[in-house]
């Protein structure tokens, strides 16, 4: 693959990211969503397209590397949440929507551009209707 496809893996990574964490409300917090789906998208296209297999070997395997991106996102995701002095728990919309995004840079890096459009339809109607509903 070249090095403008994987750029532009990035950079759109990169842009959906920060879409996902205008969309979500975390203004303040749009370059992390931007930079865990770039982060995403580069771990998956490094573990996609540069294994090298290992005859006989059992720990050869490409997906490893992306299956951390989930563990680690779920590690930052519990720090996010927390309850509030009003008994509230607060912050799961947040971690919920940077987990989502490491998804969209996982299908990016992976070259699946038909999943990353109904991706972003979706999170976009389900946020819309998030704040309808929350406005009500």
């Amino acid at each position: 693959m070249s090095i403008e496809t994987t750029l532009a893996r990035i950079v759109l990574a990169g842009l959906i990211g920060g879409i996902i964490g205008w969309i979500s409300g975390s203004r303040k917090d749009v370059r992390l969503f931007s930079m865990i789906c770039m982060g995403a998208s580069l771990v998956t296209y490094i573990s996609a397209y540069y294994y090298i297999p290992l005859s006989m070997s059992w720990y050869a395997d490409p997906g490893r590397l992306s299956a951390q991106i989930i563990v680690a996102l779920g590690f930052i995701g519990s720090g996010l949440i927390w309850i509030s002095p009003e008994k509230k728990v607060e912050g799961i919309t947040t971690a919920a929507a940077l987990w989502l995004t490491a998804i969209v840079g996982m299908a990016i890096g992976a070259g699946l551009n038909n999943v990353n459009e109904a991706l972003i339809i979706f999170i976009s109607i389900s946020f819309l209707v998030y704040k309808i509903i929350v406005r009500r």
